[in-house]
């Protein structure tokens, strides 16, 4: 049923939602732009990590946290479900906590052959 959504609002942290999306992609193709998870991010096992980019910049306020320009790659390392995410800044290095909602998915897009000879 959450498959057949027009656009899927739920929490990935559960295996639920996550399996609503992966069906949503079988009916839809890419619907990376159909989905806003209310706590974690898409992961499964295995995968490739996940790299964000930076939409405001950041100044840390609370020890622990790293600074951050707008379009500096993030390395996020896990959601901390309380507004803040773990993470490394790529262009410097520095590591810790930092505001979520200051970041977006990075995409990695490929390119990918048709078959259309098959």
């Amino acid at each position: 049923m959450l498959s057949n959504c027009d656009y899927l609002v739920c929490t990935f942290s559960s295996q639920v939602c996550r399996m609503g999306f992966e069906l949503m992609q079988v009916r839809r193709g890419d619907a990376g732009h159909l989905f806003h998870s209310l706590d974690d991010i898409y992961y499964y096992g295995g995968q490739h990590s996940h790299e964000e980019i930076a939409t405001l910049s950041h100044k840390h306020a609370n020890e622990g946290e790293f600074e951050f320009q707008i379009g500096d790659q993030i390395g996020i390392a896990g959601n901390h479900w309380d507004g803040f995410s773990k993470g490394v800044n790529r262009r410097t290095g520095q590591s810790g906590l930092y505001p979520s909602y200051k970041t977006r998915e990075s995409w990695r897009i490929v390119d990918f052959p048709l078959f259309n000879n098959l």
